[in-house]
């Protein structure tokens, strides 16, 4: 299934004068994602495939659920990246950039990672560093008050526009946020409500990150959104791209343990 440009795609530019350079698809990205449900009989196996660096950090998960899904995402995610770096799953060696954004050293591809309690995702590129993020539809969460802090006046106005609707665009555009603070590899801006990504097009101002600073590579992003089941999905990237979404289930998942 391929995720390509169009209704489905935002642009934000760090620079006050419009300048899209991106006009072709020259990139591409996989996407993989799961509910942890549907690969739950090849638990066990996943276990093999991390580190116990890794089995240890997931022992300190409170709930069962969301040890299970830590651990198949991070199984998969070496098992893909096995065999696109020809080395075995467990030699595949990561490291923490700034705000622990994951990478691996030498940077031959670009990942990130995106889990929630019972599901997740990964998007791996060979040029493009890149930010994802996955969020369920919560019909519990008090999604109002978040967004009296998190979103600014327009993008309030958005989301209630429609109060049928108001629950699923508040989640898209936290998902559309999340993805562009990670793949810009900020942990923490000084006024989230200054990052807008409401509308098509989108200046956002430097000074809403604080002292950061921009390298010219990344005076744009493109934001990619797509509705996967009851999940909302965003891909931030510098530049435009042809997106491979790839679901992994009980019908598919051994093709990937081979």
């Amino acid at each position: 299934m391929q995720l390509v440009s169009g209704s489905s795609d935002i642009y934000c530019n760090f620079d006050s004068v419009f300048k899209m350079t991106s006009k072709n698809y020259l990139n591409r990205v996989d996407v993989f994602y799961a509910r942890t449900k549907d690969l739950i009989t090849k638990y066990n196996d996943f276990k093999n495939y991390i580190t116990h660096e890794e089995l240890l950090r997931a022992g300190r998960f409170h709930f069962d659920q969301d040890r299970e899904t830590y651990i198949s995402c991070h199984a998969l995610l070496r098992l893909i990246l096995s065999g696109r770096l020809k080395k075995k799953p467990l030699d595949i060696l990561f490291i923490n950039g700034p705000y622990n954004k994951p990478g691996i050293i030498g940077n031959p591809l670009f990942f990130n990672i995106t889990h929630t309690r019972d599901s997740f995702a990964f998007a791996i590129s060979r040029y493009l560093s890149l930010g994802i993020d996955l969020e369920k539809v919560n019909r519990d969460l008090d999604f109002k008050s978040i967004m009296k802090i998190s979103f600014s006046e327009k993008e309030c106005n958005y989301v209630l526009e429609s109060d049928s609707n108001a629950r699923n665009r508040f989640f898209l555009l936290w998902t559309r946020k999340e993805a562009l603070l990670k793949a810009l590899g900020i942990g923490i801006v000084i006024d989230l409500t200054q990052v807008e990504i409401s509308e098509h097009e989108r200046y956002v101002n430097n000074e809403s990150f604080g002292k950061l600073v921009f390298d010219s590579a990344f005076n744009e992003h493109f934001i990619y959104s797509k509705i996967l089941l009851n999940y909302y999905l965003s891909i931030a990237l510098p530049h435009k791209a042809n997106i491979i979404l790839n679901q992994i289930n009980e019908e598919n998942i051994d093709s990937y343990l081979d």
